[in-house]
């Protein structure tokens, strides 16, 4: 069976697992821990970094390269566009998408989550055990300084995050004005990680109220601001068409 070693609460593997879910193949998941995910990250691949798949000898890691294993593994739920002009094009918006959204906003939630401890217990310990949350609390002085050196999170960086996501949900929008999907007329690889980038932004957290509960008055603010955007509503109807399966409820 595939086993996917992921982060419950990061975007990029909600990436993957609505790709998984896609392929409609039964696959087993493992929930880590930042900086607890060395442990096992470092025996399976290459790099650090989480998701990681591994499908019996094979093991692939990034959002981007497990797509493409799935699309080979199991072409008849294809993600990426046939036509070349196309899967070239879903290909740029993907690799546009986690450069220009994924990192500024992780980046820029972080910065504010991470501060303070009631809200990075909220997000971090989602799909966490009893005997792990109890770890992580002890570590989490380390855990949190380990996250801001791993993704650079300063005061400097955090300001300018904000900007730079501004701009590139602006340019989304305006790509996805009078359409449904970016690259065509169907859903593709490029919709699903437009939208799965975007998920802290839909109630993952039990119902509005709970979930904001969950949120520092920062984000709380910025939040409602994107929920007045016309993009919210296509996150919403592209949860809503095209993730039957989900661990959150938009």
């Amino acid at each position: 069976m595939l086993t996917l070693y992921q982060f419950p609460f990061s975007h990029f593997c909600e990436k993957v697992c609505w790709a998984l879910d896609a392929k409609q193949q039964p696959y087993r998941v493992v929930n880590l821990l930042p900086a607890l995910h060395l442990l096992w990250s470092k025996r399976l691949a290459r790099e650090t970094c989480l998701p990681i798949l591994c499908d019996g000898p094979y093991i692939v890691q990034d959002s981007s390269a497990i797509i493409d294993y799935l699309d080979l593994r199991w072409p008849q739920y294809g993600l990426t566009p046939v036509a070349e002009a196309q899967a070239r094009r879903a290909r740029e918006w993907e690799h546009w998408l986690g450069e220009e959204i994924g990192v500024p906003l992780r980046l820029w939630f972080y910065s504010h989550v991470l501060r303070q401890r009631q809200y990075a217990m909220a997000f971090l310990l989602r799909g966490a055990s009893r005997g792990q949350g109890l770890v992580f609390q002890a570590l989490f002085g380390l855990i949190r300084h380990a996250m801001f050196y791993k993704m650079r999170i300063n005061p400097q960086s955090a300001v300018a995050a904000l900007p730079q996501l501004e701009r590139a949900l602006d340019t989304l929008q305006a790509a996805l004005q009078g359409r449904d999907y970016l690259v065509g007329d169907a859903f593709s690889r490029a919709d699903l990680t437009a939208a799965s980038l975007l998920w802290p932004m839909l109630p993952w957290h039990g119902d509005e109220t709970a979930m904001q509960a969950c949120l520092p008055e920062v984000i709380r603010q910025w939040r409602q601001g994107f929920t007045q955007r016309p993009l919210y509503g296509w996150l919403q109807r592209t949860y809503r068409l095209h993730r039957p399966v989900s661990c959150i409820q938009p």
